[in-house]
């Protein structure tokens, strides 16, 4: 009995570490898709891109698609799983060919066009630790009408990138439309007992645009921007998002995080190169002044290969990107809103030399985590700070005592400004760009001085190219 019963505590252990789980894009109702007959002289087929999350191992045994076909069942389907190569389809993971599915269930009818669910069960199963992978699928009809792979309509949030087509044996080509095929990849998720290092709470910064004003072009060029770590805070980045304008899509990119050497690009400090964007936002197609077509505004967001800790100060993010064949308008978006840091260049020789962008910031999204850098017994020696620092308009006093007044002196020892403070907020708007320190006075009569950096303000102007 005490054995029976131990055996079952382990195998509830075990079980609570597994469970069912799916990947893919569920369908629209689109009647509309791509080409994966198999059995003619000259092929054509597609792929779609999903991703296994940290922590887990996808045992795979089944896979379903949509498929616009005839009324007759498909006679067998042709299953193939990749690993991603910067940005599209590289190695073959395991093929499953000649295989007949278990049901074929009709969805819907429109203009004409009906889709079925395509449901597989795969021979045998296999394992994908964490990573994106890419799924292609090839079909063999069972009468005259060509058997096509679902796709979903462009105003879909996308679950992975874009889809990539081949003829035959020749080179995948595409990546820049803005639809993925309808499918899941199905199977048990294994938790591999790992967990991230406790980088401390999800935290984020960027520039944000209300309309898709215009931008700068990316091929050919690299471009950076400022992110800004607080004070006794260490930032860890792991995904870099950008707002893109295009007509056509990014293959891939080398993203370098950079040091700030007086408010511009320093030397690189962590580099990683022709990294394929995990996930793509489609916001729809927008009129650009000057452009004879609307372009589509897309987000693209990349997922480091590994953790970047940053402790406090000025940093660069350089993109570097590499477009699809074929892409006609490709940029990332600016704003005319203030920037977070405030300084955006952009480089004509590799990041060699920079050019600084007069009146704009491009439009991102630093996501990661963000802790304390003090130990617990600095809390108290270091509990008057100010923020942010450097400035530009307001700044903040933390203190555990109220503060009552401030006096701000120059380099040259001259009072430029001596203001009663009101809920701890300072406006210095006022003063030019440069090196002051101030004097707080406390309302329990302490006082203590602090180093301030002013910022200057720019005023946006509209301005790209």
């Amino acid at each position: 009995m005490k054995k029976n019963l131990i055996f079952l505590m382990m195998l509830s252990g075990v079980m609570s570490f597994s469970q069912n789980c799916g990947y893919g894009v569920s369908t629209d109702t689109s009647a509309n898709g791509e080409n994966i007959t198999t059995g003619g002289t000259y092929e054509y087929t597609s792929a779609s891109d999903f991703d296994v999350e940290f922590g887990k191992v996808l045992t795979v045994n089944n896979v379903k698609f949509n498929a616009v076909k005839g009324s007759a069942d498909l006679g067998y389907v042709n299953l193939y799983f990749y690993k991603d190569d910067a940005g599209k389809p590289g190695d073959l993971v395991k093929s499953f060919e000649n295989v007949v599915p278990v049901s074929q269930t009709f969805k819907y009818t429109l203009e004409g066009n009906s889709a079925y669910e395509i449901n597989v069960d795969l021979p045998s199963t296999f394992d994908l630790p964490k990573g994106k992978y890419y799924l292609s699928i090839k079909a063999k009809p069972g009468d005259s009408t060509p058997a096509s792979w679902e796709i979903n309509n462009q105003e879909t949030t996308k679950l992975g990138r874009f889809d990539y087509s081949k003829f035959d044996s020749e080179d995948w080509f595409c990546g820049f439309s803005y639809y993925d095929h309808v499918f899941q990849v199905s199977g048990i998720c294994m938790s591999t007992g790992e967990s991230q290092p406790d980088y401390g709470t999800a935290a984020s910064q960027g520039n944000v645009s209300d309309v898709h004003e215009g931008g700068v072009s990316m091929p050919g060029r690299a471009l950076a921007d400022d992110i800004i770590v607080k004070e006794n805070t260490k930032f860890t980045l792991t995904n870099f998002k950008i707002s893109t304008l295009q007509l056509g899509n990014v293959k891939n990119a080398t993203i370098n995080i950079r040091s700030s050497v007086d408010d511009s690009p320093g030397e690189v400090l962590f580099s990683f190169e022709n990294i394929g964007p995990k996930t793509e936002n489609y916001f729809g197609y927008w009129p650009i002044p000057g452009y004879p077509l609307d372009v589509v505004a897309v987000d693209l967001d990349f997922e480091l290969p590994q953790a970047v800790e940053l402790s406090s100060g000025r940093y660069f993010v350089e993109v570097k990107a590499t477009q699809v064949p074929f892409t006609d308008y490709l940029r990332w978006e600016t704003t005319t809103q203030e920037g977070i840091g405030g300084y955006s260049y952009t480089s004509y020789d590799g990041g060699e030399t920079w050019e600084i962008n007069d009146g704009f910031n491009y439009v991102f999204q630093a996501i990661g985590y963000s802790k304390s850098s003090l130990a617990v017994n600095d809390v108290d020696k270091n509990s008057f700070a100010i923020y942010p620092n450097p400035v530009k308009n307001e700044m903040t006093i933390v203190s555990k005592d109220e503060a009552d007044r401030i006096l701000i002196y120059n380099v040259s020892g001259q009072l430029v400004k001596d203001s009663k403070i009101n809920s701890n907020k300072v406006n210095v708007s006022n003063l030019t760009s440069g090196n002051y320190i101030g004097k707080v006075t406390l309302k329990n009569g302490k006082t203590e001085t602090v180093k301030i950096i002013k910022q200057p303000v720019v005023h946006y102007k509209k301005g790209y190219s």
